[in-house]
């Protein structure tokens, strides 16, 4: 109920004498009865309406994204506040930038790279990660996070001009941009070489690579799609072609859903020890908003992005294969009900390798230093013996007497 300052009351009553404050005291009562009751019986005021959240802008990082207008959700299992799934690439730290989205992280942030426990020391710029985030005191606060590679594996086809390599079936491009450090760097990779690629898949398939590392050959094998081709008991990922072996398959990968295999090379032939598949987005049904970082569709096909379809089409502005971010809420039917849909910068490749600390005889095409002679020192004039005195002449020793 709410309160009425005794000034209003005493106002709406009016000042009388004395004796007509007596004469009339019970009209004072009956009004100040009727003043409380009208009070206790007024509508409680009109709460207010639900904050928006929108994507902050990190000026550094160039994303051009604008406000994202994602919404703070009603959580369907009544805790209050609806989880943010996002999947993207990392632009940058302080908090972690992802989809021009600032993410807080700390010590209780679940980490994984593809699937396995990991550590926060693991981050990079230039990785796709997947995560599912929580709004507290008006910030997004990671809870699971997961660096997801689109393909690990041994560098099989390589072109330096066209920036181009093939790992595990996979075509990948990468765009250097003219960056003599990376270009430096790629030119040092060779056939065989193991690599893990961070990017996401444009409409033909290829990847088009936000980093590249390379590693060890002891590390895990591994590739995933978001619209894989399946045929009976065979799993095509690009160029790859995998058996769907009872003993290895978790979850059956079905036409145009996800997948992901992981498995070792075994005489040259990849051998999966893993294979899952799943459809629809890979959140839970406690998410209730979105944001999916990937490339726009063919002309005419539909828009679906990390495995979900995406209700309302494409803007008008944005062609094939252009970078886009999905803002927007999971309909019930696991679509995606789209609030804001933009185009960002061009990917530029982030290019580690460790080809460039390999010895020179290993690398016959790098440029060797040249050959540095250590100047000789010059020898000091030769010093001029002294002479030898001539011995004396040797003295006859008269012969023996014989006598006379």
């Amino acid at each position: 109920m709410r309160s009425l300052p005794i000034t209003a009351v005493m106002s709406a009553l009016g000042r009388k004498p004395a004796g007509a404050r007596r004469r009339t005291g019970w009209l004072a009562a009956v009004a100040v009865a009727t003043l409380l009751s009208a009070c206790a019986t007024a509508p409680a005021p009109s709460p207010m309406p639900k904050a928006t959240q929108s994507a902050a802008i990190d000026p550094k990082n160039g994303d051009g994204i604008g406000g994202t207008g994602i919404k703070t959700a009603e959580n369907r299992h009544g805790d209050g506040i609806g989880g943010t799934g996002v999947v993207g690439t990392i632009t940058g730290f302080g908090s972690i930038i992802v989809n021009g989205l600032e993410l807080e992280f700390d010590r209780a942030t679940n980490v994984a790279t593809d699937g396995r426990p990991a550590s926060l020391e693991e981050l990079r710029v230039g990785q796709v990660v997947q995560g599912v985030a929580r709004k507290k005191d008006a910030r997004l606060h990671l809870e699971t996070l997961d660096i997801q590679h689109a393909v690990s594996g041994p560098i099989t086809a390589i072109d330096y001009n066209a920036q181009t390599m093939t790992v595990l079936g996979q075509s990948i491009r990468l765009n250097l941009a003219g960056d003599k450090v990376a270009m430096t760097s790629f030119s040092t990779l060779r056939a065989g070489d193991q690599v893990s690629v961070s990017g996401l898949r444009l409409s033909d398939g290829t990847i088009l690579a936000s980093r590249v590392d390379q590693h060890g050959h002891d590390d895990r094998l591994l590739v995933r799609a978001e619209a894989a081709t399946v045929s009976g008991d065979r799993l095509r990922i690009g160029a790859l072609d995998v058996a769907l072996a009872p003993d290895v398959t978790i979850s059956k990968p079905s036409q145009g859903g996800r997948a992901f295999v992981s498995g070792r090379m075994l005489n040259g032939t990849f051998v999966p020890d893993v294979i899952t598949g799943g459809a629809g987005l890979p959140f839970n049904d406690k998410v209730a908003d979105v944001s999916l970082e990937g490339y726009a569709p063919k002309a005419g096909a539909p828009l679906a992005i990390q495995g979900a379809t995406v209700n309302g089409g494409l803007p008008a502005n944005i062609a094939a294969d252009d970078h886009i971010v999905v803002t927007g809420e999971i309909a019930p039917n696991g679509t995606v009900n789209a609030t804001a849909i933009g185009k960002v910068r061009t990917v530029v490749t982030t290019m580690k390798a460790q080809g460039s600390q390999r010895p020179s005889n290993m690398r016959p095409d790098a440029t060797r230093p040249e050959r540095v002679v250590p100047q000789r020192l010059e020898r000091p004039e030769a010093v001029t013996k002294p002479e030898v005195p001539e011995r004396p002449p040797v003295i006859e020793r008269p012969g023996s007497f014989t006598g006379v």
